[in-house]
């Protein structure tokens, strides 16, 4: 669970979204409705459209908001700055409270688009969404995304993700209202030490095991091989596994019936031989017969 903090933001709806979809991982029936009737509310469609973006966030908006986020003396100031920063009107005035943002952060860790890239690329579920934008008939409904990833993840994860990925331009809606990608493919770095990327992969391998319980045979493939190689073909070897991904996604992606998630998984199996039992002196291996093969489990 990630941990949400304030001061890690730039924009206050992103915070608000966040610091909904921690409730609910806590309490599954935690909901807006209830959120609202802490601050005070007698109804939630205000706060509905202050999370949706249909209303713009003011400062007037803090007096019922802060009732329900808990807040220190210096978060609910900081708070209620950020507001004022969201709804500067010209660059001279952002700069100012910019700087009085500065003064009272107490640690300048991130800045939002910063903390959206990592949330983005640490979460499967912003993918997921990216790569349905070109299933046939699709939306972008928060309804039509919950229903196509079967309860997976409540909506109000799903409303955060779109607000995410609209924000940093990986989505757009388009003239006939419909949600679209704006690239064709994200990607990080190769080799770039990058948690978010670690944090996606372990997600994606924990579907997979689900996966394999839940579909039958004829929905997925699964293949496992184990091999010996050289250490001078391990960069080869990562270099063909990229490109068969690359072609893979050029030839069959593109006006689905459904999202369908592929992983390789490329990594060392045994420890390096430095120090291993088999360099003990009292030990003789007998190789002459020994056959480069491959073996394999489907």
């Amino acid at each position: 669970m990630k941990i949400v903090t304030i001061f890690n933001y730039e924009d206050p709806r992103l915070f608000l979204l966040d610091f909904l979809e921690n409730r609910q991982k806590k309490d599954s029936k935690y909901s807006v409705r209830k959120w609202s009737k802490e601050m005070g509310l007698k109804s939630h469609s205000l706060l509905v459209m202050l999370l949706q973006g249909k209303r713009k966030i003011k400062t007037q908006h803090c007096e019922f908001l802060n009732k329900g986020l808990n807040f220190t003396k210096l978060e609910k100031d900081y708070f209620q700055t950020l507001i004022q920063y969201q709804n500067s009107k010209n660059h001279e005035e952002k700069k100012l409270i910019s700087s009085f943002l500065n003064d009272m952060n107490p640690g300048h860790e991130f800045k939002s688009k910063e903390v959206s890239e990592f949330i983005a690329i640490s979460n499967w579920i912003y993918m997921a969404i990216l790569a349905m934008t070109e299933l046939k008939n699709f939306k972008g409904t928060e309804d039509e995304i919950y229903s196509l990833l079967d309860g997976k993840v409540n909506k109000s994860e799903i409303r955060s993700a779109i607000v995410r990925l609209l924000d940093l331009e990986l989505l757009k809606w388009n003239s006939q209202n419909k949600l679209v990608a704006t690239y064709n493919q994200i990607t990080t770095k190769d080799d770039v030490k990058n948690e978010g990327a670690k944090e996606y992969h372990r997600q994606v391998l924990d579907l997979a095991k689900d996966a394999i319980d839940e579909q039958s045979l004829n929905e997925y493939e699964f293949q496992s091989f184990t091999m010996a190689i050289p250490k001078e073909k391990i960069s080869l070897a990562k270099e063909m596994i990229r490109k068969f991904r690359s072609k893979l996604s050029k030839a069959v992606s593109s006006n689905g019936d459904n999202v369908y998630q592929t992983s390789i998984q490329f990594f060392q199996l045994t420890k390096s031989p430095k120090n291993s039992y088999f360099e003990d002196k009292d030990v003789v291996r007998d190789t002459s017969n020994n056959k480069q093969g491959e073996k394999y489990a489907n």
